[in-house]
Protein backbone atom coordinates (compact mmCIF):
# COMPACT_ATOMS: atom_id res chain seq x y z
CA UNK A 1 0.00 0.00 0.00
CA UNK A 2 1.15 3.57 -0.56
CA UNK A 3 2.10 5.60 2.27
CA UNK A 4 0.99 8.71 0.69
CA UNK A 5 4.18 9.67 0.02
CA UNK A 6 5.48 10.80 -3.55
CA UNK A 7 6.46 8.38 -5.89
CA UNK A 8 10.20 7.73 -6.34
CA UNK A 9 12.71 8.65 -9.67
CA UNK A 10 11.81 5.01 -11.61
CA UNK A 11 8.08 4.84 -10.62
CA UNK A 12 7.41 8.48 -11.50
CA UNK A 13 9.38 8.33 -15.00
CA UNK A 14 7.27 4.57 -15.40
CA UNK A 15 4.31 6.78 -14.65
CA UNK A 16 5.22 9.17 -17.53
CA UNK A 17 6.30 6.82 -19.83
CA UNK A 18 2.67 4.51 -19.51
CA UNK A 19 0.78 7.97 -19.67
CA UNK A 20 2.67 8.87 -23.20
CA UNK A 21 2.81 5.64 -24.80
CA UNK A 22 -1.17 4.97 -23.94
CA UNK A 23 -2.02 8.13 -24.89
CA UNK A 24 0.11 7.32 -28.34
CA UNK A 25 -1.31 4.02 -28.61
CA UNK A 26 -5.07 5.07 -28.57
CA UNK A 27 -4.52 7.61 -31.37
CA UNK A 28 -1.31 6.67 -32.99
CA UNK A 29 -0.94 10.65 -33.67
CA UNK A 30 2.83 11.24 -33.74
CA UNK A 31 3.82 7.66 -35.08
CA UNK A 32 1.14 8.04 -38.04
CA UNK A 33 2.34 11.51 -39.01
CA UNK A 34 6.29 10.58 -38.75
CA UNK A 35 5.35 7.43 -40.87
CA UNK A 36 3.78 9.09 -43.29
CA UNK A 37 6.14 11.85 -43.80
CA UNK A 38 8.87 8.92 -43.90
CA UNK A 39 7.28 6.79 -46.36
CA UNK A 40 6.72 9.90 -48.61
CA UNK A 41 10.14 10.93 -48.41
CA UNK A 42 12.08 7.39 -48.97
CA UNK A 43 9.89 6.83 -51.67
CA UNK A 44 10.65 10.09 -53.55
CA UNK A 45 14.33 9.52 -53.09
CA UNK A 46 13.82 6.42 -54.53
CA UNK A 47 12.46 7.58 -57.63
CA UNK A 48 14.64 10.20 -58.06
CA UNK A 49 18.20 7.30 -57.52
CA UNK A 50 16.88 5.13 -60.10
CA UNK A 51 18.07 1.28 -60.10
CA UNK A 52 20.70 1.87 -62.69
CA UNK A 53 22.30 4.77 -60.94
CA UNK A 54 22.00 2.83 -57.33
CA UNK A 55 23.68 -0.21 -58.82
CA UNK A 56 26.62 2.34 -60.21
CA UNK A 57 26.94 4.58 -57.24
CA UNK A 58 26.56 2.01 -54.42
CA UNK A 59 23.91 2.14 -51.86
CA UNK A 60 26.98 3.13 -49.01
CA UNK A 61 26.27 6.89 -50.57
CA UNK A 62 22.89 7.25 -51.39
CA UNK A 63 21.44 5.39 -48.25
CA UNK A 64 22.96 7.15 -45.18
CA UNK A 65 22.17 10.76 -46.25
CA UNK A 66 18.78 9.97 -47.08
CA UNK A 67 17.75 7.30 -44.35
CA UNK A 68 19.38 9.93 -41.64
CA UNK A 69 18.01 13.00 -43.03
CA UNK A 70 14.14 11.23 -42.96
CA UNK A 71 14.66 10.08 -39.86
CA UNK A 72 15.74 13.56 -38.47
CA UNK A 73 12.65 15.34 -40.18
CA UNK A 74 10.83 12.43 -39.02
CA UNK A 75 11.71 13.06 -34.84
CA UNK A 76 11.01 16.95 -35.29
CA UNK A 77 7.31 15.80 -36.37
CA UNK A 78 7.10 13.28 -33.19
CA UNK A 79 8.75 14.87 -31.03
CA UNK A 80 7.05 18.48 -31.51
CA UNK A 81 3.66 16.07 -30.75
CA UNK A 82 4.83 14.61 -27.25
CA UNK A 83 4.22 17.80 -25.95
CA UNK A 84 1.29 19.36 -27.80
CA UNK A 85 -1.15 17.64 -26.06
CA UNK A 86 0.13 19.31 -22.75
CA UNK A 87 0.58 22.24 -24.52
CA UNK A 88 -3.74 22.50 -25.62
CA UNK A 89 -4.53 21.29 -22.27
CA UNK A 90 -2.06 23.11 -19.78
CA UNK A 91 -1.43 19.99 -18.13
CA UNK A 92 1.83 20.46 -18.80
CA UNK A 93 1.46 23.13 -16.09
CA UNK A 94 0.26 19.71 -13.99
CA UNK A 95 3.51 18.39 -14.90
CA UNK A 96 5.30 21.07 -13.19
CA UNK A 97 3.28 21.37 -10.14
CA UNK A 98 3.53 17.20 -9.53
CA UNK A 99 5.59 15.90 -6.24
CA UNK A 100 8.24 13.86 -8.23
CA UNK A 101 11.63 14.53 -9.46
CA UNK A 102 10.99 16.68 -12.46
CA UNK A 103 13.71 14.68 -14.12
CA UNK A 104 11.85 11.62 -13.68
CA UNK A 105 9.40 13.63 -15.68
CA UNK A 106 11.99 14.33 -18.46
CA UNK A 107 13.20 10.75 -18.10
CA UNK A 108 9.73 9.21 -18.78
CA UNK A 109 8.94 11.52 -21.72
CA UNK A 110 12.51 10.70 -23.41
CA UNK A 111 11.77 7.18 -22.46
CA UNK A 112 8.39 7.28 -24.75
CA UNK A 113 9.46 9.47 -27.33
CA UNK A 114 12.42 6.84 -28.21
CA UNK A 115 10.16 4.04 -27.73
CA UNK A 116 8.24 5.95 -31.07
CA UNK A 117 11.42 6.79 -32.81
CA UNK A 118 12.75 3.17 -32.27
CA UNK A 119 9.54 1.71 -33.72
CA UNK A 120 9.47 4.28 -36.73
CA UNK A 121 13.18 3.23 -37.37
CA UNK A 122 12.23 -0.45 -37.34
CA UNK A 123 9.62 0.25 -40.26
CA UNK A 124 11.97 2.34 -42.33
CA UNK A 125 15.28 0.18 -42.09
CA UNK A 126 14.05 -2.63 -43.67
CA UNK A 127 12.02 -0.40 -45.77
CA UNK A 128 15.08 1.51 -46.97
CA UNK A 129 16.89 -2.26 -47.64
CA UNK A 130 13.99 -2.83 -50.18
CA UNK A 131 14.09 0.58 -51.65
CA UNK A 132 17.59 0.64 -52.29
CA UNK A 133 18.52 -2.52 -52.45
CA UNK A 134 21.12 -4.00 -50.02
CA UNK A 135 21.37 -7.08 -47.55
CA UNK A 136 20.01 -5.89 -44.62
CA UNK A 137 20.71 -9.14 -42.97
CA UNK A 138 24.44 -9.41 -43.36
CA UNK A 139 24.88 -5.96 -41.68
CA UNK A 140 21.83 -5.59 -39.58
CA UNK A 141 23.82 -6.35 -35.65
CA UNK A 142 26.25 -3.29 -36.83
CA UNK A 143 23.01 -0.83 -38.12
CA UNK A 144 20.97 -1.93 -35.01
CA UNK A 145 23.72 -0.96 -32.34
CA UNK A 146 24.35 2.38 -34.84
CA UNK A 147 20.86 2.83 -34.91
CA UNK A 148 20.21 2.66 -31.12
CA UNK A 149 23.15 4.84 -30.19
CA UNK A 150 22.37 7.98 -32.54
CA UNK A 151 18.92 7.70 -31.98
CA UNK A 152 19.13 8.18 -28.11
CA UNK A 153 21.21 11.72 -28.49
CA UNK A 154 18.87 12.81 -30.67
CA UNK A 155 15.75 12.03 -28.71
CA UNK A 156 17.51 13.36 -25.14
CA UNK A 157 18.48 16.46 -26.24
CA UNK A 158 15.14 16.36 -28.81
CA UNK A 159 13.08 16.24 -25.71
CA UNK A 160 14.22 19.02 -23.84
CA UNK A 161 13.84 21.50 -26.93
CA UNK A 162 10.47 20.15 -27.78
CA UNK A 163 9.37 20.90 -24.08
CA UNK A 164 10.51 24.57 -24.81
CA UNK A 165 9.12 24.69 -27.88
CA UNK A 166 5.61 24.18 -26.41
CA UNK A 167 6.67 26.18 -23.74
CA UNK A 168 6.57 28.98 -26.22
CA UNK A 169 3.97 28.18 -28.31
CA UNK A 170 5.71 26.95 -31.70
CA UNK A 171 5.85 24.41 -33.22
CA UNK A 172 8.41 21.97 -35.77
CA UNK A 173 9.73 25.25 -37.06
CA UNK A 174 11.27 26.75 -33.94
CA UNK A 175 12.46 22.58 -32.68
CA UNK A 176 14.01 22.23 -36.06
CA UNK A 177 15.67 25.82 -35.33
CA UNK A 178 17.28 24.59 -31.98
CA UNK A 179 17.69 20.49 -32.42
CA UNK A 180 19.84 20.86 -35.71
CA UNK A 181 22.75 22.38 -35.18
CA UNK A 182 22.50 20.49 -32.26
CA UNK A 183 22.69 17.12 -33.41
CA UNK A 184 24.85 18.09 -36.46
CA UNK A 185 27.62 15.75 -34.74
CA UNK A 186 25.55 12.92 -33.92
CA UNK A 187 23.88 12.84 -37.43
CA UNK A 188 28.14 13.18 -38.96
CA UNK A 189 28.82 9.87 -37.24
CA UNK A 190 25.83 8.25 -38.00
CA UNK A 191 25.86 8.80 -41.48
CA UNK A 192 29.63 7.89 -41.84
CA UNK A 193 28.97 5.08 -39.43
CA UNK A 194 26.26 3.96 -41.71
CA UNK A 195 28.53 4.60 -44.81
CA UNK A 196 31.17 1.99 -43.14
CA UNK A 197 28.43 -0.74 -42.39
CA UNK A 198 27.01 -0.80 -45.79
CA UNK A 199 30.52 -0.61 -47.27
CA UNK A 200 31.02 -4.25 -45.01
CA UNK A 201 33.64 -2.74 -43.22
CA UNK A 202 31.94 -2.74 -40.27
CA UNK A 203 31.83 -0.29 -37.24
CA UNK A 204 35.42 -0.32 -36.40
CA UNK A 205 36.63 2.70 -39.15
CA UNK A 206 34.08 5.02 -37.27
CA UNK A 207 34.88 3.92 -33.68
CA UNK A 208 36.25 7.19 -32.84
CA UNK A 209 32.86 8.66 -34.24
CA UNK A 210 31.00 6.30 -32.32
CA UNK A 211 33.20 6.99 -29.02
CA UNK A 212 32.03 10.32 -29.43
CA UNK A 213 28.25 9.72 -30.32
CA UNK A 214 28.13 7.87 -26.57
CA UNK A 215 29.81 10.35 -24.90
CA UNK A 216 27.17 12.97 -26.31
CA UNK A 217 24.56 10.57 -25.15
CA UNK A 218 25.57 11.08 -21.35
CA UNK A 219 26.40 15.00 -22.28
CA UNK A 220 22.87 15.42 -23.95
CA UNK A 221 21.35 13.12 -20.78
CA UNK A 222 22.69 15.10 -17.72
CA UNK A 223 22.06 19.08 -19.79
CA UNK A 224 18.89 17.46 -20.17
CA UNK A 225 17.88 16.40 -16.59
CA UNK A 226 19.78 19.45 -14.93
CA UNK A 227 17.86 22.19 -17.68
CA UNK A 228 14.58 20.60 -17.66
CA UNK A 229 13.18 21.85 -14.35
CA UNK A 230 13.92 25.46 -15.31
CA UNK A 231 11.68 24.72 -18.38
CA UNK A 232 9.20 23.71 -16.20
CA UNK A 233 9.10 26.34 -14.56
CA UNK A 234 8.94 29.23 -16.46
Amino acid sequence: MSDGSPPGFLRATRAVLLKDLTLEWRTLDALSAMGLFSLVVLVVFSFAFDRSLQQQVGAQHLVPGVLWVTIAFASIVGLTRSFQLEHHRDSITALALAPVDRGAVFAGKAAANLVQVLVLEAVLVPLSAVLFDYDLVAVAGAMLLLVVLHTLALVEIGTLFAAIAARLGRGEALLATLLLPAVTPVFLSAVLSTRHVLAGEGLAPARQWLLVTAGLDVLYFFVAMLTFEFVLDE
